[in-house]
């Protein structure tokens, strides 16, 4: 991973911190928007990415072989 990863992942946080702060979102949701929008980052920088793949681990706390 590269700073530029590392800045992606941590934007994608901050936003979701400010959405849940200003009560537009259910933390839940906040969470689902930070994994997309860093699934949305690693697609950007990767076109080998699999973003269904990402998500569905983030959601599930299992990575597929």
């Amino acid at each position: 991973m590269t700073r530029k990863d590392y800045v992606a992942i941590a934007e994608a946080m901050m936003a979701a911190r400010a959405d849940v702060s200003n009560q537009a979102i259910s933390p839940k949701m906040a969470l689902k928007f930070a994994e997309d929008r860093i699934a949305s980052a690693l697609a950007a920088d990767n076109p080998r990415f699999d973003r269904e793949r990402f998500l569905t681990a983030c959601r599930r706390g299992e990575v597929a072989s």
